[in-house]
């Protein structure tokens, strides 16, 4: 059974007429593909509570009263200023935003668009001034002492003897490095660093609690039953287990049920981070990946393995894969691992947000198109060379909606990820030396395509006839029409390659090979 399937058993077990499945971030920098870990494993439990009968919920929340902590690498040095205030309070780093949370919000929130995802999104900066967290504040401020119990208990931490569960904002300078100095309900009293002394009201969101308490306010608040996250909050001692007692003790409510996520890091470079920079926007990794390719990379493995992205050359590994389980799952192709096959089968469904479709959808070769689209310039143009060589038949509307989706993720992989091994362009004339040997294998070469099948496999067998018959080393062949089509020692796999121009075109510049004065 698939591990989305398995939760939603356990989590079914709870019996409530409805599931709120919660994920959340705090928008102090991009929101990268690590984070995507946490959406789309909340997404995967929330269909697979909806396929099994139960009404459920999936919110997002945004963490956007939050303080900004430190001035990131990608920040100029004037955000200083703004250290310690809420990122729903602080300007905009580009000025087309109404604050910096939403900054770095919207492109998150327009990723999970592209990926069907469709959550509630609440933001905290807003439930606090909705009154939303209105009864959890009071509480965790009545239960003060517990609270401190607990953390240092449980985390080992000692707190200072006059902690608060509360930061108040303060209304001179609009900073949460505030110290509270009483409470009477609704008001805390506090004095700030910048000198100022005043009264926050805690139903009006002039203020916030730190989050180790918030995030079991949250629970409280949203009505959470199930959550995903990193496995640094589930750690002993970590935030999910002073969460836990906090939720018993001070909320009157049982926990959530808890997932647990590894890290997705970036090849070479470690754990995705976005305060110390070794991240990549989630947003740049849709303009060149599938969105269904995405969610299945997710869906395919156990949220407790660890995964490291590459978006170089693994971009082509991981929508290979993809492709190869699409096959299997519309039976062109057979699994490996047949005890596995369900789980696949599974997450391939999983993985389609906007329902699996009757028949196979059009494939075309993700490394295939990073050669087509390099010849071709227009989407036409790549159409062209598909038709001619038989790879599209009869292709209708969504086929073709996804193949051009598909052709301009290849083209943004090449700008922007893609290793200069990948790129190259055929040169407009015939250049470098040619001896005797490599000239006889090109005029063997023409006289084999001349009549062969015009396709990739054909190609490639009349290259190495024509390298055995000339007693040409098959890796000399090889580079002598890299060096004569694309300027380059190395190139795609020439077949293939091939196939793709006109057949005149390659026999024209083999006859020019063979006819070249040195």
């Amino acid at each position: 059974m698939h591990w989305a399937d398995v939760e939603a058993e356990r989590i079914a077990a709870r019996s409530k007429a409805k599931i709120t499945v919660s994920t959340g971030i705090t928008p102090s920098g991009p929101i990268h593909v690590g984070n995507m870990r946490e959406i789309i494993t909340g997404y995967l439990l929330y269909r697979a509570l909806l396929d099994r009968g139960i009404d459920a919920r999936l919110i997002y929340s945004g963490d956007t009263i939050d303080p900004l902590r430190k001035v990131y690498p990608f920040l100029p040095k004037e955000y200083e200023n703004y250290i310690g205030k809420s990122l729903s309070d602080i300007p905009c780093p580009c000025g087309r935003h109404s604050s910096y949370a939403e900054h770095f919000l919207e492109p998150f929130l327009n990723s999970l668009n592209m990926l069907g995802i469709e959550p509630e999104v609440i933001l905290s900066h807003e439930s606090y001034r909705n009154g939303i967290f209105a009864e959890a504040t009071k509480l965790a401020l009545d239960h003060r002492d517990v609270i401190k119990e607990i953390l240092e208990r449980i985390s080992g931490r000692e707190l200072a003897k006059d902690w608060w569960p509360y930061s108040a904002q303060c209304e001179a300078c609009g900073s949460l490095n505030t110290k509270i100095k009483g409470y009477e309900h609704p008001f805390v009293e506090y004095t700030c660093e910048c000198g100022h002394e005043g009264k926050a009201d805690i139903r009006k969101g002039q203020g916030k609690m730190p989050w180790r308490v918030e995030w079991p306010a949250k629970w409280f608040a949203y009505g959470v039953d199930v959550e995903p996250f990193g496995k640094d909050h589930g750690a002993a001692g970590g935030s999910y287990d002073t969460g836990s007692e906090m939720a018993r003790k001070v909320f009157g409510m049982e926990p959530p049920h808890p997932v647990l996520y590894e890290w997705i890091e970036l090849k070479g470079k470690g754990a995705m981070s976005s305060s110390t920079g070794v991240a990549i926007a989630a947003s740049d990794i849709l303009a060149i990946v599938p969105p269904e390719v995405m969610i299945f990379y997710i869906a395919r493995y156990q949220p407790a393995k660890h995964l490291e992205f590459d978006p170089g050359l693994g971009i082509l590994n991981l929508v290979e894969e993809y492709d190869r389980f699409e096959r299997i799952y519309y039976g062109l192709e057979k699994a490996e691992l047949e005890d596995k096959e369900e789980d696949w089968r599974r997450a391939y469904e999983l993985s389609q947000t906007r329902g699996v479709r009757e028949k196979m959808p059009v494939q075309v070769s993700y490394r295939h198109l990073v050669n087509v689209v390099q010849i071709a310039p227009t989407f036409e143009g790549v159409l062209e060379i598909l038709g001619r060589t038989g790879e599209i038949k009869d292709i209708d509307e969504d086929d073709m909606k996804n193949l051009r989706d598909r052709v301009e993720r290849v083209r943004r992989w090449l700008e922007t990820f893609a290793p200069e091994s990948v790129k190259f362009s055929i040169t407009e004339s015939l250049t470098g030396e040619y001896d005797a040997e490599e000239k006889a294998f090109a005029k063997a070469l023409a006289d084999l395509l001349s009549s062969c099948e015009w396709n990739g496999e054909a190609i490639h067998n009349s290259i190495r006839q024509a390298a055995e018959e000339s007693e040409l080393p098959i890796k000399r062949a090889f580079r002598a029409l890299y060096r004569a089509f694309i300027g380059k020692e190395k190139g795609p796999r020439l077949g293939y390659f091939f196939s793709t121009m006109e057949r005149d075109f390659v026999l024209g510049r083999l006859k020019k090979l063979n006819e070249v004065e040195n």
